[in-house]
């Protein structure tokens, strides 16, 4: 599993031993209601955010590359070097009952409906066979013991792609 998160998370990963959501850093802060809805459906499944929102992160290993680059730039959209530069990519073995596994595509369509309306918000918390790939791992809170390592956020490697298909 992996997550692309603010360097300043290593500094918290050192002196609290853990990462933990905080709605005062939520970076939209309209996204608060469907997040809030992650929340709850996660305390019914026994995981406990205690009041804060959740770590998000992607199944699988940390494989270093265009695949993590390309999530990680449609997710936060970096455009130069410097902004690269404000995140790391964090390698992690967490175990499975400490995490919540949902479709991302199905999360998609929710927060259009909590966003811009237009129907009931409810999410469908099932993963069709085909959505296997398109999984997203969510965590109450992420201890320091569950990261396997940390590295810069590097963008998208155009030469590296052209080579693979070639």
């Amino acid at each position: 599993m992996w997550t692309v998160q603010h360097r300043a998370v290593l500094v918290s990963l050192e002196t609290d031993d853990e990462l933990a959501g905080d709605w005062a850093r939520l970076s939209i802060p309209s996204y608060r209601p469907a997040y809030e809805e992650m929340v709850a459906e996660m305390a019914r499944r026994g995981l406990d955010c205690r009041g804060r929102p959740p770590v998000w992160a992607w199944p699988g290993p940390d494989t270093r590359d265009n695949t993590v680059a390309v999530t990680a730039e449609a997710l936060l959209c970096p455009q130069s070097d410097e902004e690269f530069a404000r995140y790391v990519v964090l390698d992690l073995d967490v175990p499975d009952d400490l995490v919540m596994f949902s479709s991302y595509g199905r999360w998609n369509d929710f927060m259009e409906v909590v966003l811009l309306g237009g129907g009931p918000a409810i999410m469908d918390w099932t993963i069709g066979q085909e959505e296997i790939a398109g999984v997203q791992a969510c965590l109450p809170c992420l201890p320091v013991k569950y990261v396997l390592g940390a590295r810069p956020l590097e963008p998208f490697d155009w030469a590296k792609e052209e080579a693979e298909n070639s």
